[in-house]
């Protein structure tokens, strides 16, 4: 399933949900990690640096490798590395958007993430080709090495991952008539962040 966002206003929610009521939100999913099922909020539950409503928070730091930023901001959307502070600054000074997490593909070939899974499982990507920027979920239960694949097959250029598994996937969006459409159950109560598409 694949959702073309390049010309829409990103952003990142932190602590509380969207509703499916607010008919501008198109597109709801998460995002970071979260690093704790904590009973109350904090942005250093939140893996790495992160940016909501133009504002930077630090977020924890994971140990391995292989992590990097999606950031939105102007009109400009892309990818970088967690050691870009110059982009992060120009990201807040535009009032952006941004997230951490672990690369999928990498320059067009599939990366080693530090989380390996052999799982079958839903798994989510937010990636660009060509100048344009997508949100890619597989239809089915797959396993990781099953989807990277498909994204190098498909020409993905880069990719990171998008918080998953059973509840952590729950999501939703308004087709065009504006009927909400909700993309697994909600089991639990301790996802913290959400890349919210308008």
């Amino acid at each position: 399933i694949t959702y073309d966002i390049t010309d829409c206003q990103l952003d990142l929610a932190c602590g509380t949900m969207p509703n499916t009521e607010q008919k501008d939100v198109i597109l709801c999913v998460a995002a970071a990690f979260t690093g704790k099922c904590l009973d109350s909020f904090e942005h250093s539950n939140i893996l790495g640096p992160h940016i909501s409503h133009g504002k930077l928070y630090k977020g924890y730091e994971e140990e391995e490798g292989g992590y990097a930023v999606f950031a939105s901001w102007g009109k400009q959307k892309g990818f970088f590395e967690l050691e870009d502070q110059k982009t992060l600054e120009e990201v807040v000074a535009a009032k952006g958007m941004a997230f951490t997490q672990y690369w999928v593909i990498k320059d067009g070939k599939g990366y080693n993430p530090p989380r390996q899974t052999v799982k079958q499982e839903y798994y989510r990507c937010i990636a660009q080709k060509a100048g344009r920027t997508y949100v890619i979920e597989s239809k089915e239960v797959v396993k990781f090495d099953f989807f990277v694949k498909c994204l190098v097959e498909l020409g993905i250029e880069n990719a990171l991952y998008m918080d998953m598994g059973s509840g952590w996937n729950h999501s939703f969006y308004h087709d065009e008539e504006g009927e909400v459409h909700i993309l697994h159950p909600k089991m639990h109560k301790y996802c913290t962040n959400w890349l919210v598409v308008r």
